[in-house]
């Protein structure tokens, strides 16, 4: 049972990246949304673009409080490891325990890992209790050069948000430029009484083509942050980024693919 959960908590995780637009790992943080995916966002975001000779790897940590109406706090954090090879192949693994309801019964620790190759046109999720692999078929790179900003947030999200710019400072050796946005939601849209300001602050590499670190707060759910830490920038070992031979693989659905070229 808990392999099976685990799996399905996988899967489910992987299903969730197909819907966001930033690179793996240290990708696009969009803010916290309900329940237990505010922890998932920077991780498990999935784009068509792929960076290719810019290897790493490095420890992502992801922090989640949210203040209760009686004063007490909710806090989560999760750690994932995660790599990119030359290629543009990318690894997310990640332990679910801290993750709420994602995690497998019984308090097992189930791992989510992920391998991108935007090159072969696959994802998978691994299950390393299972030794099951879920495949996952990516949709051909969108053609639109300019279609994400340099934080890899589609252009029309970010239409009615105010951006300020932060300026440069060095970040675990990296030099990366800064950006607030604020994104206001107006009284009455979501039974707000008053408007909603949530604010994501990114600090971006665009010598490693990653958020190396962002922040986001958002009333509605909480505060969260996300860093990359021991960032190592040599060639990762190319078996991170192949499914173990003794791993059974089954199909999954194909991803769904996003914007206009999607209607063609």
């Amino acid at each position: 049972m808990i392999c099976r959960l685990s799996l399905i908590s996988i899967s489910t995780a992987l299903a969730a990246a197909s819907l966001l637009a930033q690179g793996p790992g240290p990708g696009r943080h969009m803010g916290p949304g309900p329940g237990d995916f505010a922890l998932l966002h920077a991780e498990f975001g999935i784009s068509n673009k792929v960076v290719a000779g810019a290897p790493y790897s490095a420890q992502a940590v992801t922090q989640f409080t949210q203040t209760l109406s009686n004063g007490d706090h909710i806090q989560r954090s999760s750690t994932a490891s995660i790599a990119r090879d030359s290629a543009g192949r990318t690894r997310t693994d990640r332990s679910l325990a801290s993750v709420g309801s994602l995690s497998a019964a019984g308090g097992g620790q189930a791992r989510a890992i992920i391998i991108h190759d935007p090159v072969a046109g696959m994802s998978y999720a691994l299950d390393p209790a299972s030794h099951t692999a879920r495949s996952m078929a990516i949709p051909a790179a969108r053609a639109a050069a300019g279609e994400e900003h340099a934080n890899g947030r589609p252009a029309r999200a970010l239409a009615n948000a105010k951006t300020e710019d932060l300026g440069t400072q060095v970040i675990q050796g990296l030099s990366v430029q800064g950006k607030r946005v604020t994104r206001a939601i107006a009284a009455g849209k979501e039974g707000n009484e008053k408007e909603i300001d949530i604010v994501t602050e990114t600090w971006y590499s665009p010598d490693l083509h990653v958020v190396v670190m962002s922040k986001t707060s958002d009333p509605r759910f909480g505060d969260s942050t996300y860093q990359l830490n021991a960032i190592n920038r040599t060639e990762p070992d190319p078996a991170l980024f192949t499914v173990p031979s003794d791993y059974t693989v089954k199909e999954g659905r194909p991803m769904m693919r996003r914007g206009p070229e999607a209607a063609q």
